[in-house]
């Protein structure tokens, strides 16, 4: 086997083991994949979807909002717009985001 595989190859494996129900190390042993390269490979994917903070441009609001909402996990946080970012990164490293 080659030592690497090319990105459209990898993302293949991934998607046959998430729909195969077979552990990262049995599908990685299977496919004649290093196991450690394997899980590196799904750690890299989710690192991608994890979007952490996404930046709003200023000109993309059209009126004056007095606060933010945040929802996760069913949880509602109404969050004023005058908070500073101290307190506002607070609020998302208890929320489980990005600091």
């Amino acid at each position: 086997m080659r030592k690497h595989l090319r990105r459209e190859e990898r993302e293949e494996h991934l998607e046959k083991w998430r729909t195969g129900g077979m552990s990262k190390n049995a599908y990685a042993l299977k496919a004649g994949i290093n196991p450690r390269t394997f899980i590196g490979w799904t750690w890299q994917e989710a690192k991608k979807k994890d979007t952490g903070f996404i930046e709003i441009p200023k000109k993309a609001f059209t009126r004056c909002f007095s606060e933010m909402v945040i929802e996760k996990d069913g949880v509602i946080i109404r969050v004023p717009m005058s908070v500073r970012l101290q307190e506002l990164q607070t609020v998302f490293t208890a929320l489980g985001g990005a600091q």
